[in-house]
Order: C-alpha cells, then structure tokens, then sequence
C-alpha cells in the first residue's frame, strides 16, 4: 500500500493536498452552510433556526431594493469591465512597441493595483469632494457642472466605476503584455511587407491570437465586479438610497447590519450561482471561439 501511494500517479494529488484542504475549510464549506441556512428563518430575533423553505427566496423576489442592487451590480460589472479591458490592451499594444522607458511606463500604470483597496478608497474620496477635491476643482477651471460625485444618487455609481477602472486598468495591461510576447514576430514582419497598417495588422493578428488572455481576463474582471465591497462600505455605504449598493455589500447589510442571517445566506446563494452560470455562459459562447492559431 504504501508504495502504491508512493508512485508518480498520486503525487501531484499529495502535494495539492493543504490547498484542498484548505479551500475545504474556508470556501467549500462556507458555501454549503450558506445554502443550508438559506431555507431557514434565522436572525437575532429568533433563538434557533427556524425552516421555512424558500420563504427567503420568495422574500427576495418580492424586495424592490434586491432588483435595485442587483441593476447597479450589472452596471457596474458592464462599465468597469469592457472599459477597463479595452484600455488595458491599447496601452499594452503601445507600450508593447515603445522602444524606451517600457519599464517606466509599466510601473507607472501598474502602481495603482498594488496600492491597497482602503488607501486608494479614502485618496478618491478626497478627489471627489464637492469642495476641496482636485476633480471639481479642476472641472470649475472649465467652468464645467461639478457635481457631488459620492453624494449624488446620480454619479454615486459611476465614482465608484471610474476607481474601479483605474485601480484594475494596470493588472490586466501587464497580463495582455504578458500575452503579447507569446505572438508569433513572424507575422508582423510579413504584414509590415505586405504594407498592412497599424489598426488592420492589431486586428487580423493580435486581436484574434491574444483571444485565450482576452477570455482569463474576462472571467477574472466578472469575478471582481461580484467582490466590490471595501470601496462602496467606505466611499458611500451603498448609498444615497441604494444607489450605489451591489449584491456582496447588501449581503453584508442583511447579516451584520440587520442580522437577518437566513435572508443574508439565500442572497449568498443566488450570487454565487448567478456567477457560475455567468461563467460557464462565457466559457460555452466565448470558448469555442478563442484562437490559438490563424492557420
């Protein structure tokens, strides 16, 4: 037995073995207990959990506030992640083809992801006040609208999608850069001889090939646009009036806010399925297409 387990074949399982049981222990069974308790009545209010079926679910769908947290969830998922991935790729082109300061420029616009989520938080809520923030400063030297920005139902979303795209824009620029140097050089020569420009040579060649990062980096920004929490909790506490909640901080407001654990658990559990069916959507449309090679 003990050679058995000593063979080449169970090795590679021996040594996954601590992040297995680790994700066990910290995400696995978190999420089971969550779908558990999401068919329970369980709160501060009551003493044990009492079973109520899909009470919460139904609950849910009747809440005008879930359908608003769930459109602002959507929003900011769409602004920040199309946006951020487009600019990420131009300026990993351009920086891709730059033949000096290539360092500089990459640890200039990578800086910001390693800034930690609370700094860079309270630095954009400085920038954004009405009075004193460089923004609106700068916008009346324009003699431009300056809005309330964080405390405006109507721009309290969009500050938090502009932070967002400036914080995650480095992190997937140096992850298309990365991708960039897997291309083959011989195709560039030969769209140079051919006389290809600048857009049309991007687009019959990088744009297609760099497709298997396009598709990493397109699940990676839909699982960070679920996790938006630190910002909104200190930027704006989801407000004014939900406008800026999403689904994980409104989650939070229901456990440790109103300690309504069994409607805090069943909205766990609906974002977690509603990101592995986005998941598996993207891997099913977008994977058949992603393009290892143009021949």
């Amino acid at each position: 037995m003990k050679k058995k387990y000593r063979s080449p074949r169970f090795k590679p399982y021996l040594f996954l073995l601590p992040s297995l049981i680790f994700l066990m222990i910290f995400t696995y069974f978190p999420i089971a207990y969550s779908f558990f308790y999401s068919f329970f009545n369980y709160s501060m209010y009551t003493r044990k959990p009492i079973f109520c079926g899909l009470g919460n679910y139904v609950k849910m769908i009747h809440d005008p506030i879930f359908w608003q947290v769930v459109y602002n969830n959507v929003l900011y998922g769409a602004f920040t992640i199309f946006p951020t991935m487009f600019l990420a790729l131009i300026l990993a082109i351009l920086i891709d083809e730059v033949k000096s300061l290539k360092g500089f420029y990459q640890i200039g616009i990578f800086y910001p992801t390693v800034i930690p989520m609370t700094a860079a938080a309270m630095v954009w809520m400085f920038m954004y006040d009405p009075s004193l923030g460089i923004i609106n400063q700068f916008l009346g030297l324009l003699h431009l609208p300056q809005p309330g920005w964080l405390g405006d139902s109507k721009t309290s979303l969009l500050s938090l999608i502009i932070m967002a795209i400036w914080k995650n824009l480095g992190y997937y620029m140096l992850l298309y850069l990365a991708g960039l140097q897997l291309l083959p050089k011989e195709l560039y020569e030969v769209a140079d001889i051919e006389g290809a420009g600048w857009f049309r040579k991007h687009y019959y060649i990088t744009f297609p090939l760099i497709s298997p990062t396009t598709l990493f980096i397109f699940i990676v920004s839909l699982i960070q646009s679920f996790k938006a929490f630190t910002q909104v909790y200190l930027m704006t506490q989801g407000g004014p009036g939900y406008s800026s909640s999403v689904l994980i901080f409104y989650i939070y407001e229901n456990a440790f806010r109103y300690w309504d654990i069994g409607m805090a658990s069943a909205l766990t559990s609906v974002m977690i399925l509603s990101l592995l069916f986005l998941v598996l959507l993207i891997f099913g449309v977008f994977g058949k297409k992603v393009t290892y090679s143009l021949v």
